[in-house]
């Protein structure tokens, strides 16, 4: 494919085949966008992982979602090649959901319903992926990626940046500090972002916080 825009979306269908099949079938895989309950949302998300076994997206057309924040376990930012204005893009992208509001995530106690200040949850996960780097070694991308996400909150930072013909570079929690994998690149994002969502909190959502419409007394747990 010549044109840069074909090229791009045949990868993200590419990586979201790949997800789609070998995650546990928990998960769900789709482009789209991630919503808030107070009408905020996200930017166009290349790849969405979400939960389907306790809540739905609140649109799903395979090829286009609208996801609930709470029930959004990362958002994944697609790039054939991964320069660095590219990863400030797609910086952007993933700081655009990591920032959302989460106050309608629910977990549930014995069947009771537990409502969760937005203090007490987390939020989505964040990764780059790209097919291909601009920069002529691993350890050149690494560091360009410190130097990036050095003035960043890490409320909003990725976790992690997978070039798929170099390397894999996973920054360690609450710092600038990474860790970089030279081999088996494919398996080790892999294996990370599954570890990543598998540790998530189980979240539902009270989808009745998304609208202005109140169901009254017929919502009573005890009813």
């Amino acid at each position: 494919m010549t044109h840069a825009g074909e090229k791009g979306r045949n990868n993200e269908q590419v990586l979201c085949a790949f997800l789609n099949e070998n995650l546990p079938r928990r998960y769900s895989v789709s482009s789209g966008k991630v919503v808030a309950a107070g009408g905020e949302e996200s930017g166009q998300i290349d790849l969405i992982v979400h939960d389907r076994v306790h809540t739905p997206a609140l649109v799903d057309a395979r090829a286009w979602s609208l996801v609930p924040v709470e029930s959004t376990y990362a958002a994944i930012s697609v790039k054939t090649t991964l320069t660095k204005d590219e990863l400030r893009d797609a910086l952007t992208s993933i700081a655009s959901v990591r920032t959302l509001p989460r106050n309608a995530a629910i977990m549930y106690d014995s069947n009771h319903k537990i409502a969760l200040e937005e203090k007490d949850t987390i939020r989505p996960r964040g990764f780059v992926f790209a097919f291909k780097s601009s920069w002529a070694s691993a350890e050149s991308a690494e560091n360009t990626f410190r130097d990036t996400v050095q003035d960043i909150h890490d409320d909003v930072r990725p976790n992690a940046v997978c070039l798929l013909d170099q390397c894999l570079i996973i920054r360690k929690a609450f710092k600038t500090e990474t860790i970089l994998f030279t081999q088996n690149v494919l398996l080790h994002f892999f294996v990370f972002l599954l570890r990543t969502i598998d540790t998530f909190p189980r979240y539902q959502v009270d989808l009745t916080r998304y609208f202005d419409e109140y169901y009254g007394d017929a919502l009573d747990d005890g009813g």
